[in-house]
């Protein structure tokens, strides 16, 4: 599955749970997340951006002009599809993600 993403006017951070990995897209940029083909894909958005929670390998992203931008999953150990998901996300509920860049990179 791939999804694309887009940053208008200001910065938008994506974070890739379980990983706890972030990127961040400046205004006027875009990338493509692309999920395994099984993946199940939980998207939650909130004030500084999007956060993806899925099993399986990590998503990468690409340009869209199909360019490689950051590929996680050569390096990013891949999760378990058959975890207690209801673990994860308690734990990550309870330690949320937080943006470790500044506020606005605009």
């Amino acid at each position: 599955m791939n999804l694309v993403v887009r940053a208008e006017q200001q910065s938008l951070w994506l974070c890739f749970e379980p990983w706890a990995n972030e990127y961040t897209l400046l205004p006027g940029s875009a990338v493509v997340v692309r999920f395994g083909d099984e993946a199940a894909v939980e998207i939650v958005h909130h004030r500084d951006g999007m956060t993806f929670f899925s099993l399986g390998p990590h998503p990468d992203l690409y340009d869209e002009d199909g360019e490689a931008v950051e590929i996680y999953s050569e390096y990013m150990p891949e999760f378990p599809a058959d975890l207690p998901i209801a673990a994860l996300k308690h734990i990550i509920e309870v330690i949320p993600p937080i943006r470790s860049e500044p506020d606005r990179l605009n």
